[in-house]
Order: structure tokens, then C-alpha cells, then sequence
């Protein structure tokens, strides 16, 4: 069986401190907030690394997980640094005894399709996360959705097709420059959100 660097226990406390981590400020204490809950989660971080064609890079080893930013960077991109290590943690499976996932300056080196897919979600979900707006990436990258089943009650078929809707939206983000540009837009999201609480009412949720 291989062994993820995170666990899902750990994966889902990131989800979950993600949610309520509190947003505003400039971007050194936007920084700050997401490197303490790194830290807090075990991720050793060091933004004091000679980084040249990097911004940053994930590395699990038999030390543990540690998360190296580049000391080049000004305040604005090292947030943007520490957003796409966060959305890669939440996207990526980093798997022991060693393993290293790396955030370049410019055009990534995915190659296969499933890495392009990759980058695109993590690129979306750090933008995100620097706009301090999570509502403006699919639910499912950061909290507990209901899932696609059969259903065999009006509550129940609505959640199922909540459930499809959730895996629509992942599929399209990944897949779509035209839909994660939509999916950006507050007004956007503000009216999924509507749609995703007539089908399942409770606390606001968006694709």
C-alpha cells in the first residue's frame, strides 16, 4: 500500500482550519496566517532557501513533510508562494519516504495530461485563496460535499444531484480555462450557491 506524507486526518484539519482561517491584511500577514497553519499541521516551513528557477517546493523525507519558499521573493509572491503550497497539499498526493512537488516562476513542466489537470486546479484554488474568497473554487477542493447516488426520496435525490453537480464543477475546473474564469466571478458563485442551497438547505454551499 503506498504512504501518503499527509494522512487524510491531517488533510482534512488543513480543510477544515482553511475554512475558518480569518481573512484581510496585507500580504505579510496573509503569509503569516498560512504559514502558522502549516506549521500547526506539521509541515515544517522555511522561507529562507536560495531558490532560483523555484518559488517554492513540497518535499516528504524521512524528516517529514517541509515546505521551502524562496527568499527572493517580495511580500506579494511569497503569499502566492504559500497559497499554491496550501492548494497543493489539499490537490496533490505527496507520497513517503520521499517525494517533491515544486511551484515554478513561470509555465510549469506538467507534460501529461492528468499533470495539466493537476496544476490547473492548484493554480485555481491558490488564486483563490489569495483573493480570500474560497466560494470562487469548487466546495469539494475544501470541505465535505454530498456525494452522487442513488436516491430513492425527494431529500435524498436532491442531495444526489447536488453530488453531481460538485462533481460537474471539479470535472470542468480541471478540465476548462472558460469555466474557471467564470467560476472566479462573485456573481458566479453567489448564484451556484443559491442553486446548491434550494437543493440541499442548510449553511450556504457552492459547486
Amino acid at each position: 500500500m503506498t504512504q501518503l506524507a499527509l494522512s487524510a486526518d491531517t488533510r482534512h484539519q488543513l480543510r477544515d482550519r482553511l475554512r475558518f482561517l480569518p481573512r484581510g491584511g496585507d500580504a505579510h500577514l496573509q503569509t503569516l496566517r498560512l504559514r502558522a497553519l502549516l506549521e500547526e499541521l506539521g509541515v515544517h516551513c522555511d522561507d529562507s532557501i536560495d531558490l532560483h528557477e523555484l518559488d517554492a517546493v513540497l518535499i516528504a523525507s524521512a524528516r517529514g513533510t517541509e515546505a521551502l519558499v524562496a527568499a527572493r521573493l517580495g511580500e506579494e509572491q511569497r503569499h502566492v508562494a504559500y497559497a499554491r503550497l496550501v492548494a497543493r497539499l489539499l490537490v496533490s498526493d505527496i507520497h513517503a519516504p520521499i517525494d517533491a512537488k515544486m511551484e515554478f516562476t513561470g509555465p510549469s513542466n506538467a507534460r501529461t495530461t492528468r499533470e495539466r489537470e493537476e496544476e490547473a486546479i492548484v493554480l485555481g484554488l491558490a488564486r483563490a485563496l489569495v483573493r480570500g474568497r474560497l466560494d470562487t473554487a469548487p466546495r469539494p477542493l475544501y470541505d465535505d460535499v454530498p456525494k452522487l447516488t442513488l436516491a430513492f426520496t425527494p431529500r435524498s435525490a436532491a442531495r444526489s444531484t447536488l453530488g453531481g453537480l460538485h462533481r460537474w464543477s471539479v470535472l470542468w475546473y480541471k478540465r476548462s480555462d472558460l469555466y474557471r474564469r467564470l467560476r472566479a466571478r462573485r456573481r458566479v458563485s453567489e448564484a451556484i450557491g443559491r442553486i446548491c442551497v434550494a437543493l440541499d438547505p442548510g449553511p450556504p454551499l457552492v459547486a
